[in-house]
Order: structure tokens, then sequence, then C-alpha cells
């Protein structure tokens, strides 16, 4: 009877100390709805300056993260789309921001990309 009880026991603490074992998401992208699915007509006005993100924490190790800055969307209105961590998808890789163009009179977002490789000067995405 002793085994058995001694068994569940540790396979209980098994169990437990297993799920305290950090698991790095797959993406911290906050959820924010979106009305992608309706087209509304360009913006004709520049988007509002930039608002300075609030970082949260680097939810893993910081050269395999990196911090995506916020931006604004155009959803009929304005709409700030906040700042999110991001797992590189290659050790090196550097995040060039999107950015809104002025194009025959409306701004035009182009969204944001990963770049292979980086300068020195590029490399740090550190929190200050």
């Amino acid at each position: 009877m002793n085994r058995l009880y001694l068994g569940m026991v540790m396979a209980g603490m098994a169990a437990v100390i297993s799920g305290c074992a950090p698991q790095r998401p797959v993406d911290v992208a906050p959820q924010v709805a979106t009305a992608d699915n309706i087209n509304y007509p360009p913006p004709t006005e520049p988007p509002p300056p930039v608002q300075q993100d609030v970082i949260p924490a680097c939810p893993g190790m910081p050269p395999q993260w990196w911090f995506i800055p916020g931006h604004w969307a155009w959803r009929g209105q304005w709409a700030w789309i906040p700042g999110h961590w991001r797992p590189r998808p290659h050790s090196g890789d550097v995040w060039l921001p999107g950015q809104w163009t002025n194009e025959n009179s409306v701004y035009i977002w182009h969204g944001g990309s990963w770049r292979s490789g980086a300068p020195a000067d590029e490399e740090s995405n550190e929190v200050k």
C-alpha cells in the first residue's frame, strides 16, 4: 500500500513541477478587435503624433525577442494599436516599422517587416 501511495504522490509532484516550467508563447501580440473586413475610404488627414508605448517586461530572453512599436491604424477614425513583443524569426533579424505615406492626397499604410541581419547600430532593442 505504501508503494502505491508513494507512486501517486510522486506522479502528482511531477505534474505540478512540469506545469511550472515557463513555456514560450507563440505570439504575444495583444488581441485587438479590428474592422479589416470593412472598407473605409482612406484618410485624407495625417495620423496623430505617435504615442509613447508603455513597454512591458520582455517575455523571454531579449536577444530572441523584439519590441514592435505601436502605430496608428485607420478604422474610419484613427485608432492606436499598442506595441507588443514578438519573437525574432531568426537571430539578428530587426524590425523595420511601418509608416503612413501621403499618396495623391490620401494616406496609405505600408506595414512593417523583418529584415535579415543588422548592422551593429541597429542590433540594440534595449528598453530604457
